[in-house]
């Protein structure tokens, strides 16, 4: 009997201890930059926009950024909520042409109803329409361009700045030269188009 109870001993004296019933298990964490307010698209990140914060690993999406990347001067690409972890693919570079591929230009557009500018986000397919004062029709200048940024006005308050009736489009050389030149004799505007 002696010898059973020093088997037994030895057993709960090597054998891995669980933790307490309904206490978790410590999991790894990694710091990373979180939207420290909501932030609209075409925002360019300040120094008050983004926050460390830690987060299990299992909650973070590929890309995360750590706190050691500078974000600032950064354009957002679309909008992001208060607290949403920020990746590599939530931020244009350093500058809006940085990331556009080869050929590809980054070309603003001023349009003539800053409604239509409010309506637009980075990310979004438009087609850019041009119309002279007496025309009864408009033609497309750029079909099915990819809008990189919608710059904002300057706000001292917490108000959501306004769009100024700007917007960065993605386009080939020859597209830009077209939106220049209808620029110079049309009013612009921008029609939204399906994902």
């Amino acid at each position: 009997m002696a010898a059973l109870f020093a088997s037994a001993a030895l057993v709960l004296a090597v054998a891995p201890v669980d933790p307490a019933p309904g206490r978790p298990t410590q999991e790894p964490h990694t710091d990373v930059l979180v939207a420290a307010r909501d932030l609209p698209a075409g925002l360019t990140i300040g120094t008050e926009d983004l926050r460390p914060a830690r987060r299990t690993s299992e909650q973070l999406p590929d890309g995360a950024l750590t706190p050691d990347v500078d974000a600032v001067g950064r354009v957002v690409t679309g909008s992001v909520r208060r607290g949403e972890v920020i990746t590599d693919r939530r931020l244009l570079g350093p500058g809006l042409s940085a990331s556009l591929g080869t050929g590809i230009v980054a070309s603003p557009v001023r349009l003539v109803d800053l409604e239509v500018a409010a309506l637009l986000r980075s990310g979004d397919r438009v087609d850019i329409l041009a119309a002279t004062a007496d025309a009864s029709t408009a033609t497309v200048v750029a079909g099915g361009v990819v809008v990189l940024a919608v710059p904002l006005a300057e706000s001292d308050d917490s108000e959501r700045a306004a769009p100024i009736g700007l917007v960065v489009v993605a386009v080939n050389q020859e597209t830009a030269s077209r939106l220049a030149a209808a620029a110079a004799s049309s009013i612009l505007t921008a029609t939204l188009l399906p994902p």
